[in-house]
Order: C-alpha cells, then sequence, then structure tokens
C-alpha cells in the first residue's frame, strides 16, 4: 500500500517534467496564430497587411528557427535532447514552409509602387511607373493587361484604388486572354459594361444596365473599387477614400451567344463588294482573370491590387 502511494508522487513528477519540457510546442503555434490574426485585423495599412500574409510561412519558419536556439540553449548540459528537439523543430518548420509553396495562393495583392510590380501584366500599349504620381498609369491599350497569376480563377473579388486622370478607366474581369473578356468601363457619370468575345465587343451604356451614378465622380480624385465575380453576376461598389460607399449595384453577366455584324470583302469578277455578314458566338465567361484597359485619350492611375478568391474570404469570416 505505501509503495503505491510513494508511486503517486513519482508518477506525478515525471508527467510535470513531460509538461515542463514540451509545453512550448503546444503553446508557441496558438500564440503566434493569435498574433498573427490580431496584427492582420488591427494594422490598418493594407500594404503591411497582406505582406504579413504573403509570407506567413517565411515568419513561422524564422520564429521556429528562434525558438530551437532557445531550446538548444536551455538543454546545454543535454546535448542528446537538445539535438533531437532542434531536429524535431527544423522539420515541423521546413514541413510547413514546403506546404505553403506547394499549396494554391488563394489571394495576390500587388502594391503598383515599384517596376519589379509590372512583371506579371501582359497586354499591350502603356502600363508604366509614373514617378510624379508613385504609381501606374494604362495608356495607349486598346486590348489592355492583364494579371498573369489568376488566369484560372473564376469566383473572386477584384478591390484596388484609382483615380481618372481623363475620361474613363476599363477594369478587366474574367479574362482567358486579350480577346475573351468583360470590361466594366468606370466613367465620371457610370459604368459602360462590355463583353469582348473572340476580339468582338459588345456594350451596354449605363442608364440601360442601371449603373449610372447618382451623383458623378470628380476626375482626379481617388477612389476605391471591389468588383465581387460570382458565379453569373459582378457586383460592384465604389467608395471614397473615407470609406464612404458611393455607388453599390449587381451585373448580371448575359448567357446565350451574341451576334456580330462585320463587312467582309467579296469578290464579283474582278470588282470586291462589301457584304455584311454576321457570326454568332456563345458567351462563355466563367473564369479568368483582371486587368484594366485605357486607350485613346482616356489615362488612369491604379493603386494598391487586391485579388483574392471569394472562397478563401468566406473562410476567413
Amino acid at each position: 500500500m505505501n509503495d503505491i502511494l510513494l508511486s503517486f508522487p513519482v508518477a506525478g513528477s515525471m508527467m510535470w517534467s513531460i509538461v515542463k519540457m514540451f509545453w512550448p510546442f503546444l503553446v508557441f503555434p496558438i500564440v503566434l496564430g493569435i498574433v498573427f490574426r490580431v496584427l492582420e485585423v488591427l494594422v490598418k495599412e493594407k500594404r503591411f497587411r497582406y505582406f504579413l500574409r504573403k509570407h506567413r510561412s517565411e515568419f513561422f519558419t524564422f520564429l521556429f528557427a528562434i525558438f530551437g536556439y532557445i531550446i538548444s540553449y536551455m538543454f546545454l548540459k543535454k546535448p542528446g535532447v537538445a539535438f533531437f528537439l532542434s531536429v524535431l523543430i527544423t522539420f515541423i518548420a521546413t514541413i510547413v514552409l514546403v506546404y505553403s509553396k506547394i499549396s494554391e495562393r488563394d489571394f495576390y495583392f500587388i502594391s503598383l509602387r515599384r517596376n519589379v510590380d509590372r512583371e506579371d501584366w501582359m497586354g499591350d500599349g502603356v502600363f508604366q511607373y509614373e514617378r510624379v504620381n508613385r504609381t501606374f498609369a494604362i495608356t495607349n491599350s486598346h486590348s489592355g493587361f492583364i494579371y498573369s497569376k489568376c488566369l484560372t480563377w473564376s469566383d473572386y473579388v477584384f478591390d484596388f484604388e484609382f483615380k481618372i486622370l481623363n475620361t474613363s478607366l476599363g477594369v478587366i474581369l474574367r479574362a482567358t486572354n486579350l480577346s475573351n473578356l468583360i470590361m466594366m468601363q468606370i466613367f465620371a457619370n457610370g459604368i459602360k459594361a462590355h463583353i469582348r468575345i473572340n476580339g468582338f465587343w459588345q456594350s451596354w451604356e449605363p442608364k440601360v444596365t442601371n449603373l449610372s451614378f447618382e451623383k458623378n465622380l470628380k476626375l482626379d480624385n481617388w477612389y476605391r473599387a471591389k468588383f465581387y465575380c460570382d458565379k453569373g453576376s459582378i457586383g460592384i461598389k465604389i467608395y471614397d477614400m473615407r470609406e464612404k460607399l458611393l455607388f453599390d449595384r449587381v451585373w448580371k453577366i448575359p448567357s446565350g451567344s451574341i451576334t456580330f455584324s462585320y463587312n467582309p470583302p467579296k469578290e464579283i469578277g474582278l470588282v470586291a463588294k462589301s457584304v455584311i455578314s454576321s457570326i454568332p458566338f456563345p458567351i462563355n465567361l466563367e473564369y479568368g482573370t483582371i486587368g484594366f484597359r485605357n486607350d485613346g485619350d482616356e489615362k488612369a492611375l491604379v493603386d494598391s491590387v487586391l485579388v483574392e478568391k471569394l472562397q478563401g474570404i468566406r473562410s476567413v469570416n
């Protein structure tokens, strides 16, 4: 009986030693996750917030390495234990880093404040950094520029800041290439919806689609826009820079097919005559990337571009 009673303190002491040794492995990841979540919520500077999200795995790896050094220091008198724990921490950190690298990204944030931010955009015309305004401008681009890293994305939110310097800004959505896309062209008085299929354009005036603004936007003022691509519709929200909502509408993407007319020359004998032909094209705009387009005298600035999967947003919320 006495042996049994004596065994309880011994067992309790062993359990306490184990808990004392391994509690950092249980508490450290939880605390770290809470800290990152608090930083993302409290930090209002968008660039810093998405920098943390983008490099979360690298920060985890760095902190795990620091934690490994601490463990090694704690067990200097027990080199075997210190070596085992250091190897274990390095292994866990490596697994986290590799998994984050091979897993599909659910958002991209492009600050458009440096020349290097232009690298993943493809198109024609001028899409360049302006040192005076310290951001990018789009001009003389008939087909526009699209972002290459989310060509297969379907449902997402496209969030950015913009300033119209002259006429309008073309916002590209669901673009599989430069000839097949949706474009929502923002003017001072409303948004003109476009569909481009195999290079042919079809457009609808703001009054027809109920996308007119109640109060005109001011040229040379900064605004924030959010375009929600969700299955067969596009939700549009425009804010001023104080986060006041100015515009909130939903545009249904047309379905079925669109017929385009063109005038190919037809040779009759030695004379070429123009014959009007019509070609129906099915509307297939279920997925595709984001971008911008301005042509002719149109000019606008864009800044702080964020594209994020709706699925990722819903899982976070």
